[in-house]
């Protein structure tokens, strides 16, 4: 019996468990304006997102207490200071984005799926402006 509850004890920590994922953000062509980011579950809700100064090459925003799961990243460097991502001709981004596993828009937005990555333990991810 006491071996059947350290096991069942062990194995609520384990699924209790959180973490920490880094998003380092590269590819900066100027330090104009903020970085937007946002981090999305599954389902394609905002979990969390913020704004972020550009004061290097490279920015990395850091996600504590997440549970383990399958998300996505999405980013843009909004560097005229409106507070949304700028689109020319047929919605094609005018200011710098990214999104995670560095998925590209080819004849329209990526799929969601594609987007999406597992998160098991501390993770870092690279996201590289587009």
């Amino acid at each position: 019996m006491k071996k059947i509850l350290l096991f069942v004890c062990l194995t609520s920590v384990a699924f209790a468990q959180k973490h920490t994922l880094k998003v380092s953000v590269n590819g900066f062509k100027n330090d104009k304006g903020k970085l937007y980011w946002q981090l999305l579950d599954a389902k394609e809700k905002t979990l969390k997102q913020s704004v972020e100064s550009i004061d290097s090459k490279v920015v990395t925003v850091e996600i504590k207490d997440l549970p383990a799961g399958k998300y996505a990243v999405r980013i843009f460097q909004d560097e005229n200071n409106n507070t949304k991502l700028d689109t020319g001709l047929f919605g094609i981004p005018k200011e710098p984005w990214g999104l995670s596993n560095n998925v590209k828009a080819t004849f329209g937005p990526p799929k969601f799926e594609e987007m999406l990555f597992e998160v098991k333990a501390n993770k870092e991810i690279l996201i590289t402006l587009h």
